[in-house]
């Protein structure tokens, strides 16, 4: 099989992608995302379990969020609020991912990320 050098590169990409969500605090908006990444070996956290949460992790926290209206309010709102409690917020990595994948929600990374692997 011959690969373009743009497969490889993408696929290198998305291997350092997926190892940087599975060695992170990762949040999502809700349990279909959750189980979608465990799907995929990532540990996550929902939204609501982490504003109700009364200790908040002390390393950085990777939020990754849907890129529709109500993802982005969600991640918004959830980003000050962290920094607000001195917790360093990554909201670039989820979006980079979701953006190499063509999809918006999280929920859609599966498949994209299974043909990428067979290339």
């Amino acid at each position: 099989m011959n690969h373009s050098k743009k497969e490889v590169n993408t696929k290198k990409l998305l291997e350092e992608l997926l190892f940087s969500l599975k060695s992170s605090f990762v949040v999502v908006e809700g349990k279909h995302d959750v189980l979608t990444l465990k799907k995929i070996g990532i540990k996550s956290h929902t939204y609501e379990s982490v504003i109700r949460s009364k200790t908040l992790p002390s390393e950085q926290v990777l939020l990754f969020f849907d890129k529709d209206r109500r993802g982005k309010e969600r991640e918004e709102r959830l980003s000050y609020f962290l920094q607000s409690q001195n917790v360093k917020v990554d909201n670039a990595t989820g979006k980079y991912l979701l953006n190499i994948l063509k999809t918006v929600h999280v929920e859609g990374i599966l498949s994209p990320i299974e043909r990428l692997i067979k290339t």
